[in-house]
């Protein structure tokens, strides 16, 4: 039998699929006595309310069918925006280029902050450049990473 999450996933990438838009990302939490079921969205020319409902739409007809959440639950679709989170390989090597910011895992619990622009992906680090340097960064170090929006920028 496979996890919830596994279910919630193929329910989701299968909604998206039909609405014609790309699964970007999702997130299961508590929303007071209700599970919240936040799903992100992209197309190639961007998002649009169209898109959001219509997705909503798909994804609502799956989950009833399916009955996969054992508790009521609010479903809410949207962009990931223009300062969009980075959570995954394929969302950094889609940013490379775009200037973005990185919490890091630092010394004795501190919080560090890098920002600069995304310069290149491997398979386990980021290369930032930031004021003329090139640093390497490990996946396992990012505890958040985001675009930061640059006005001017779009479509660059």
């Amino acid at each position: 039998m496979s996890s919830l999450r596994e279910r919630l996933d193929t329910i989701l990438r299968q909604g998206a699929r039909e609405a014609q838009v790309e699964l970007y990302h999702w997130e299961l939490s508590r929303a007071g006595p209700r599970a919240r079921l936040l799903v992100y969205i992209d197309t190639p020319t961007g998002v649009t309310l169209k898109d959001c409902e219509r997705t909503s739409r798909a994804i609502e007809a799956l989950l009833e069918a399916q009955d996969p959440l054992p508790s009521p639950y609010v479903l809410e679709v949207s962009s990931p925006g223009i300062e969009r989170r980075l959570w995954e390989r394929w969302h950094f090597e889609r940013a490379v280029g775009s200037k973005v910011k990185l919490l890091l895992k630092g010394s004795r619990g501190k919080k560090n902050v890098l920002v600069g622009k995304l310069a290149g992906v491997t398979q386990d680090k980021v290369l930032v450049e930031q004021q003329g340097d090139r640093l390497e960064v490990d996946f396992s170090e990012i505890t958040r990473a985001q675009v930061v929006y640059e006005p001017g920028t779009e479509g660059k």
